[in-house]
C-alpha cells in the first residue's frame, strides 16, 4: 500500500548548509599551486625511469591510443599510458574546456558521494598529484581535515588543474561520428567533427571514457513519453531551468540520488513542494558498494567465472540505488518534500496545465514532473558504435542465467575481456579487442563502476594490455633492432 515515508532521526552532527558552503582561496594560494607543480615536475623526473618511448609503434599518421571522453577517466588513462611510455596518445571530447562530464553540467549533488580519501587513484601513486595535495594548497589542510566529502565544483577545479598541470593532449568540440576498422592498415579509423570540419582520425587502440550519459543515453519511462507534453517533464541528466520552477508542485519519479539532488535544487529554488515517489516498499538503505571497496573485490572480482558476476551484480540491484546520508536528511527532514513508498507510476495524464498520475493507490497533481529513473546501457544506441556494435558480444551471447536469474538490462551488458576490452560475437572481429570500455556499461559484470572507488584497480590492466599488444605486435621490429644495437661500452 501506498504510504509516506517516515524519517529517521537526524545526526546531532548534521548541518545541512555545511555540505553547500564553498570555502574561500587562501591568500597566497597562487604561490603554493606553483611550489606545487615545481613538486610534481621533480616527482615526474624522478619517476621517469625507463624514460624512452615506444619507438617501434610509432606512426605518422596514426595515434597509438584514442580516449573518447575527457572526465577523469579519459585525463587519468591518459596519463598513465604516459607513464608506460606511449607517446601519441589524444583524448577526444564534445565539450569546451571546463564542461567535461557532469560536474558543471547536469550534476546538482553538493559534494561526491564517495568519501574523501576515494579520488580514482589519479595520481598513479604520485602524492603530489592527488586531490588533498591540491586542496591544501588552495585551501589549506585545516579545510580538509574538516570534510567528509569533496565539493562537487572543487572536484571540478580539481579535474581541470591536473590536465593542465599535466599538459594533457585534449581535442575539445570533437564529436566521433562513427569508427570503422582498417585491417590493410591494423587501425581504427575514426571519424570526427571538429568544430563543424569533417576529420579522419587513425588509432591503433581505442579507451571509451564517455560516462553515464553516452552509454545509450536516459531512460524516460514509456508512460511518461506518451502521455505528456515534452514541455512538462525532465530528465535528471537534462539542463533543467530550477528558478522557474518557484511556485510549482514538482514530481519526481525514483529514489536514486539524482532525484533527491534534483528534489534538494528544486526546494533551493522556491518550489512549492516537492513530491518523490518510488515503487519500492522502502527506500533502500544498505549500500554494498562501500562493502566491496577492498583489494581482493576490486582487483580480483573480474577473474570470479561468470555465474558468479551474475550473482553478485543481481543481488546488487535488487538492493537498489540510494541517495548517501547527507543527501538523504537534507531532503527528507524539508517540510516541503514529501516521499512516497510503494509508489508505481500506474497511469499519467495531462488535463489543464498539470500533470495528474497515479501513484500505487495515491492520485497527485503537479505542475512539473522530473525523472530520476536512470541511464540505459545500450551499445546500439551510442552514436559512434553504430558500426562495431553489431559485432560486439554482449551477456545474453555467452551466460544463460539460472530460472528466476534472467534480468534483461544485464543480458544487453557487453561480455568484456579481463582486461575491460570488447569481445567479438567471432573471431572475424578480433580487432574489438583493441577496443576498451571504462563507460558505465563496464559497471556491474565486470566488478569495475564508473566511478572513483574503482578506477585505480581498473586503468592499470587496461594499460598493461594496451602494451602488451603493441609489444607483440611488433616483436620482429624490436628483434632486428635488438640485434642491430651496436653502441659500445668502452
Amino acid at each position: 500500500m501506498t504510504s509516506v515515508h517516515c524519517p529517521p532521526s537526524l545526526p546531532k552532527d548534521f548541518d545541512p548548509q555545511a555540505f553547500w558552503t564553498l570555502p574561500p582561496l587562501l591568500a597566497d594560494a597562487d604561490q603554493r599551486l606553483q611550489r606545487l607543480a615545481t613538486d610534481i615536475a621533480t616527482d615526474l623526473e624522478l619517476l621517469s625511469y625507463p624514460s624512452r618511448t615506444w619507438d617501434y609503434s610509432r606512426h605518422t599518421d596514426s595515434l597509438e591510443v584514442a580516449i573518447i571522453g575527457a572526465g577523469y577517466v579519459g585525463k587519468s588513462a591518459a596519463f598513465g599510458l604516459r607513464r608506460y611510455g606511449l607517446s601519441q596518445v589524444r583524448i577526444f571530447d564534445r565539450c569546451s574546456p571546463g564542461q567535461e562530464g557532469p560536474w558543471r553540467t547536469y550534476a546538482r549533488n553538493a559534494t561526491l558521494r564517495t568519501p574523501k580519501d576515494v579520488t580514482g587513484g589519479l595520481d598513479w601513486g604520485m602524492p603530489n598529484l592527488n586531490f588533498r595535495r591540491w586542496c591544501a594548497a588552495c585551501y589549506g589542510d585545516e579545510y580538509w581535515q574538516q570534510i567528509r566529502y569533496i565539493p562537487r565544483l572543487l572536484w571540478a577545479d580539481y579535474l581541470d588543474w591536473y590536465g593542465n598541470i599535466l599538459k594533457l593532449p585534449i581535442q575539445y568540440h570533437t564529436d566521433i561520428v562513427d569508427i570503422h576498422w582498417q585491417a590493410d592498415e591494423q587501425c581504427f579509423w575514426l571519424q570526427t567533427m571538429h568544430k563543424g570540419m569533417g576529420e579522419i582520425q587513425k588509432a591503433r587502440f581505442i579507451i571509451f571514457a564517455t560516462g553515464m550519459d553516452c552509454a545509450g543515453g536516459q531512460y524516460v519511462p514509456a508512460i511518461v513519453q506518451t502521455s505528456l507534453p515534452a514541455d512538462c517533464y525532465h530528465h535528471t541528466m537534462d539542463t533543467i531551468d530550477f528558478v522557474a520552477m518557484a511556485g510549482q508542485r514538482v514530481g519526481i519519479i525514483g529514489g536514486g540520488a539524482s532525484a533527491f539532488d534534483n528534489g534538494i535544487m528544486a526546494l533551493q529554488a522556491g518550489a512549492e513542494s516537492v513530491d518523490i515517489m518510488i515503487r519500492r516498499p522502502q527506500l533502500p538503505n544498505l549500500n554494498r558498494i562501500r562493502w566491496s571497496e577492498w583489494n581482493g573485490y576490486h582487483r580480483h572480482f573480474i577473474d570470479l567465472p561468470d555465474g558468479m558476476k551474475w550473482a553478485y551484480s543481481l543481488a546488487e540491484l535488487r538492493v537498489g540505488q540510494l541517495p548517501p546520508p547527507h543527501t538523504y536528511y537534507q531532503a527528507i527532514t524539508h517540510p516541503r518534500l514529501t516521499l512516497y513508498t510503494n509508489a508505481p507510476v500506474n497511469q499519467l495524464n495531462y488535463q489543464k496545465g498539470e500533470v495528474v498520475g497515479q501513484y500505487g493507490e495515491l492520485t497527485l497533481r503537479h505542475d512539473v514532473l522530473i525523472c530520476g529513473t536512470g541511464f540505459v546501457t545500450d551499445l546500439d544506441a551510442q552514436p559512434e558504435l553504430k558500426t562495431l556494435a553489431p559485432y560486439i558480444a554482449r551477456w545474453e551471447d555467452r551466460y544463460t542465467p539460472p530460472p528466476g536469474d534472467e534480468h534483461l538490462a544485464m543480458a544487453r551488458y557487453p561480455y568484456l575481456g579481463k582486461s575491460l576490452q570488447f569481445t567479438p560475437v567471432s573471431s572475424d572481429y578480433a580487432y574489438l579487442n583493441r577496443c576498451y570500455y571504462l563507460s558505465s556499461g563496464a559497471a556491474l559484470l565486470s566488478g569495475y563502476r564508473a566511478n572513483l572507488s574503482g578506477l585505480q584497480f581498473a586503468l592499470p590492466r587496461v594499460t598493461y594490455d594496451i602494451g602488451r599488444q603493441l609489444f607483440l605486435d611488433h616483436q620482429d621490429e624490436i628483434w632486428a633492432a635488438y640485434n642491430a644495437y651496436d653502441i659500445k661500452e668502452y
